[in-house]
């Protein structure tokens, strides 16, 4: 069902459109990774080694975690814009449905005053988040031999943290935050379809002009 993995371009969307329906004065650059995602000669296998467009190299260790090779790339172009802060979402991780359920977004982040306001944003707008440490430690899991960064962690443990820590490698120049939007933009009850979350969080961040 990889309809849902465009939950976080679809939310991108879904705030672009909230902002410019209300006329709201505020400076955003929506950005949308899109991509194909099918079997092909070139498509990726264990072990292969890419170059993004950070110029950093990355082992593929595992192909269903293709998402954040996409995400990087994002982080890297928006650069070109010079933002005060950047927040990316993503359906990234089955493990953040684990550990926070179906209630709340799980939100890592290199700037803790950004992070505050996200959550915050979700306490007013009724679209929680919850945040999980990105600390020091975790930044080992992206280490690999043959290449800058492995595009997974090893083992079972702190999934939805890893990928944050592979996608903070990108993040250097700007203040930032990642919503793992995986359990919370869909649900399965009484039939498959999409919440729309986390449109109302972020239009509420932006909206009431929290960020300064």
């Amino acid at each position: 069902e990889m309809k849902w993995d465009m939950c976080g371009a679809a939310t991108v969307f879904g705030v672009m459109s909230t902002l410019a329906r209300l006329n709201a004065d505020v400076n955003v650059v929506g950005v949308m990774g899109c991509a194909e995602n099918m079997c092909s000669s070139t498509a990726t296998k264990p072990g292969d080694v890419v170059t993004s467009m950070s110029g950093q190299t990355i082992e593929i260790l595992n192909t269903d975690a293709e998402g954040r090779l996409i995400l990087a790339d994002c982080l890297t172009y928006v650069e070109k814009y010079k933002p005060s802060y950047v927040i990316d979402m993503a359906t990234l991780t089955g493990a953040v449905v684990i550990a926070l359920g179906r209630h709340a977004s799980g939100v890592m982040a290199n700037d803790q005053y950004l992070a505050d306001k996200i959550i915050e944003s979700g306490e007013e707008s009724g679209d929680r988040a919850w945040q999980l440490p990105l600390w020091d430690e975790h930044q080992s899991c992206t280490k690999t031999k043959y290449a800058d960064l492995a595009n997974i962690g090893g083992g079972r443990e702190a999934g939805t943290i890893h990928a944050a820590a592979f996608l903070s490698k990108f993040t250097n120049n700007y203040k930032w935050a990642h919503i793992d939007i995986a359990a919370t933009a869909s649900y399965s009850t009484p039939v498959k379809a999409g919440t729309g979350r986390p449109v109302p969080l972020i239009s509420e961040l932006l909206l009431s002009k929290k960020l300064k």
